[in-house]
């Protein structure tokens, strides 16, 4: 276990300690919850939405590989509890919102839209969450450094 040398969260100022990912993990909150299985099977199943699609209009094998393989190794990812699947989920969101972007006006641009929006509510969690960071970054707020408590929580 180690502390982040005094510097605090950048917004609560609250500091992380960080524990090794065996630590994390056998703690109860180092688990998948609801939502996690929930954000983790969106991400498989907007992948496989975007194969289908693209395969049953005519876009090719390769085109619906290209675009489905992606969220759905970040789902993968997410459901296996791999640290790097919370960069794989914010790279997810960036080519969504290039999509978007590039195709504002089209027919889809709704889609892709409604997908932003829920993407964007992903990463927040994924990001600032106390057990997404427990579980994909190993670290936990130290909240009795804000109470004054010597003994941690």
């Amino acid at each position: 276990m180690s502390e982040n040398n005094g510097r605090g969260d950048f917004y609560s100022g609250i500091p992380w300690v960080y524990v090794t990912r065996e630590q994390a993990w056998a703690h109860p909150k180092g688990k998948l919850n609801g939502v996690l299985w929930a954000i983790g099977l969106l991400f498989i199943g907007i992948g496989l939405a975007k194969a289908w699609f693209l395969l049953s209009s005519g876009g090719g094998l390769g085109l619906a590989l290209f675009n489905s393989v992606w969220p759905v190794l970040t789902g993968i990812g997410l459901l296996m509890r791999v640290p790097w699947s919370v960069y794989l989920a914010v790279v997810s969101a960036g080519l969504t919102i290039y999509a978007l972007i590039r195709g504002f006006g089209e027919s889809q641009s709704v889609y892709y839209m409604i997908e932003t929006v829920a993407y964007v509510g992903i990463l927040f969690y994924l990001i600032d969450g106390d057990r997404p960071n427990l579980i994909y970054r190993h670290r936990y707020r130290k909240y009795s450094a804000v109470r004054g408590d010597n003994e941690p929580q």
